[in-house]
């Protein structure tokens, strides 16, 4: 009886798998390839001669845990020749051991871990052969594929980088943030899959899951609702309280690997805290390692509208102090979410491209917390029917704000804002450290025809319930005002404020003032009012008059808390005709910079002395210093911690610390510093490994 030949070895050439499939920076033992592309293994038999050879050579490819030919998540097709951008195989040559295949993968087929199997007739008896796993991702570089991005320095930018910037502060002060994205880092890659099989679609159907995970709105939409935990076992925890009791405070965090670990290694335990910033990173992360294009988007003055009504309601007392609305809608400083790129083939083809995905829960789409995607192009025409979550996303960036003033026991109706929501909108630059403006993308010139007639055709689209009061309808003021900073402060400063009057008008008026300054966080919520002052000031027909005040630290220092701001108001009325104007300005103070100095020529896998200092800015004693450290490729041992204890008035505060950089090419060093009075100070810098 002829016996079958045993493999002896499988070779995944993983190597040159991996180079050719732009995979070979991802750490770890897996074979991964990217969809649509070719790739070889080669099998190696027991004493098996010339004679000894399979016939029929089959091979089977399958996904998920209840693999089928109707879902897409069971493939078989014969070795005989290849085919482009589809399940086929070939062998290599004519050599019987060892035996080489090529294999390509269907440019459609569901992402995910799939095992492979080969079939095969020896003497008319059939044999198989398990020929292990590999994980298969979307590819960018593909131009069948649904997510093909065709510029290189793109796909460099916006697939393979591991690091980058993300944006904060508000539009006049932009806070540039460092952020370790560390897609390709150990582990990661198994942490994404096991998120895409956390998600309430797999766990309720998981066949019907996997057979739609070819689809890149669709993974893409998943992945909105599983970064955050609101109604599932999400990576994240969200809180905007002002004590972040049990948990971190977002802010100390400087990238996504560390939450995403602690996310799996507690048994899919949310990860206390985030905000927006973490939660957009964080997706930014697990859509770059799924081979989906993704940038992280920040929007200053972000509106939260509740009711789809595509206007904000802000209200404020006869001081000017801003009140907690019942609708609760808003105005962030800044929000950050992503976009990832791809084809919208539920749509008409003008909607491909860049997508807006929101994993903050803010509301609820199609029965759960997630937002996209949405295509830029559409929150840019104003074409708010179109799925998903355009008409959100167009209130975001396009909104009106309207502010009511609560006086005399009535609610009195001021000014229409078309001006303010959608400002700065930024993203890192591709291929540099600097800011890229693209609020173009996604609006046209606020004040401009084209943009109001936008408004006017997302607003006729929605026909919303709420009534809208149209800015014709609000009386127009015959004086203006305006309120700026004389400049950023740092903290500890005394900040000098300009406030600024004109009188439109053909007669003499005079004026109450009513200044107020005020705690908010970040996303708009009112905390402390801290401080008030009044007076009246006569304006001639015509003319200007400017005056100044001041705020010291001894009124603001105890109020400044991490991701927070001050916000001044200045409430100014007509005594005549009792019209009234409201003007505001949000203070994000400048912090100083961690400096980062890296002392000789880095070497892989040789240890690197760097020098980390901070310099205090204020006048008393900074105590209980600590100075932490971390980045892709850098440290083997996790992130590291350094106690300094006490920096004096003037005085630098430094650390020497070393890093083992454990891969080639240019590594990014984030550094975060933190004291009883300032928090969560951060700086970065590039240490270069060579190649050779």
């Amino acid at each position: 009886m002829a016996y079958p030949p045993e493999i002896s070895r499988i070779d995944a050439n993983k190597l040159k798998n991996g180079q050719e499939h732009r995979t070979q920076s991802i750490r770890g033992k897996e074979l991964y390839l990217r969809r649509g592309q070719p790739f070889s293994i080669t099998l190696l038999f027991y004493n098996r001669g010339t004679e000894d050879k399979l016939d029929n050579l089959k091979l089977t490819a399958q996904t998920g845990p209840y693999p089928s030919q109707q879902t897409g998540t069971l493939l078989q097709f014969p070795v005989t020749r290849l085919r482009e951008n589809t399940w086929s195989a070939e062998v290599e040559s004519e050599s019987v051991n060892p035996l080489s295949l090529t294999i390509c993968t269907s440019v459609k087929a569901c992402i995910g871990r799939y095992s492979l199997y080969l079939e095969g007739t020896y003497w008319g008896n059939t044999k198989s052969y398990y020929l292990g796993d590999f994980i298969l991702l979307f590819n960018p570089w593909c131009s069948d594929d649904d997510v093909f991005l065709e510029d290189e320095a793109l796909r460099q930018e916006y697939v393979m980088n591991e690091y980058g910037l993300l944006y904060q502060g508000s539009k006049d002060f932009v806070v540039t943030t460092p952020w370790n994205f560390g897609q390709f880092e150990d582990g990661v890659g198994e942490i994404c899959l096991r998120i895409l099989d956390m998600n309430p679609n797999f766990l309720k159907n998981p066949s019907l899951d996997c057979s739609k995970r070819g689809d890149p709105v669709y993974i893409s939409r998943v992945l909105s609702a599983m970064i955050n935990s609101n109604d599932d076992r999400g990576v994240i925890e969200s809180c905007w309280d002002e004590l972040f009791s049990n948990g971190a405070n977002p802010s100390t965090w400087n990238g996504s690997v560390t939450i995403l670990r602690l996310w799996h290694n507690s048994g899919c335990r949310p990860v206390r805290y985030g905000q927006c910033w973490v939660l957009a990173g964080v997706m930014c992360t697990v859509m770059r390692f799924l081979g989906i294009p993704a940038r992280v988007v920040t929007n200053y003055e972000s509106a939260h509208d509740t009711n789809l009504s595509l206007t904000v309601d802000e209200y404020y007392d006869e001081t000017g102090k801003k009140l907690e609305p019942t609708e609760g809608d808003s105005v962030w400083n800044f929000h950050v979410w992503i976009e990832g790129w791809m084809a919208r083939k539920d749509l008409r083809p003008s909607y491909d491209g860049w997508q807006v995905l929101d994993p903050t829960p803010q509301e609820i789409s199609g029965g759960t917390y997630c937002c996209g995607p949405a295509p830029v192009k559409a929150v840019k025409e104003g074409d708010v029917d179109i799925d998903y979550d355009v008409a959100f996303v167009f209130t975001e960036v396009n909104g009106d704000v309207i502010h009511w003033v609560l006086r005399d026991g009535g609610v009195e109706k001021g000014q229409v804002d078309t001006l303010t929501i959608g400002k700065s909108i930024s993203t890192k630059s591709v291929g540099t450290n600097s800011r890229e403006d693209i609020t173009d993308q996604y609006k046209y010139t606020d004040g401009s025809a084209q943009e109001r007639a936008v408004f006017e055709k997302a607003l006729a689209k929605l026909k919303s319930k709420k009534p809208f009061m149209d800015r014709d309808s609000v009386i127009a003021l015959d004086f203006n005002t305006s309120l700026k900073l004389a400049q950023s402060p740092l903290i500890g400063q005394t900040i000098l404020l300009l406030y600024r009057i004109h009188n439109r008008g053909f007669e003499p008026k005079r004026f109450s003032i009513i200044v107020s300054a005020q705690e908010m966080m970040y996303n708009g919520k009112a905390l402390d009012q801290f401080w008030t002052d009044s007076f009246e000031l006569d304006v001639s027909p015509g003319k200007d008059m400017e005056t100044s005040f001041q705020l010291h630290p001894f009124h603001y220092q105890r109020f400044v808390r991490p991701g927070n701001n001050i916000r001044v108001t200045a409430l100014t009325t007509d005594l005549k005709t009792k019209k009234l104007k409201l003007s505001s300005k949000n203070i994000i103070f400048e912090v100083p910079e961690i400096k980062i100095q890296v002392y000789g020529a880095p070497q892989l896998n040789q240890p690197v002395s760097v020098i980390l200092s901070f310099s205090n800015p204020l006048n008393e004693i900074l105590n209980n210093c600590v100075m932490t450290a971390e980045g892709t490729g850098l440290f083997p041992g996790g992130p590291i911690r350094a106690q300094m204890d006490q920096i004096f008035p003037g005085r630098v505060g430094f650390v020497r610390i070393f890093c083992v950089p454990f891969k080639r090419g240019k590594l990014q060093l984030e550094a975060n510093f933190s004291c009883n009075q300032i928090k969560y100070i951060k700086g970065s810098a590039i240490i270069e490994v060579p190649w050779i």
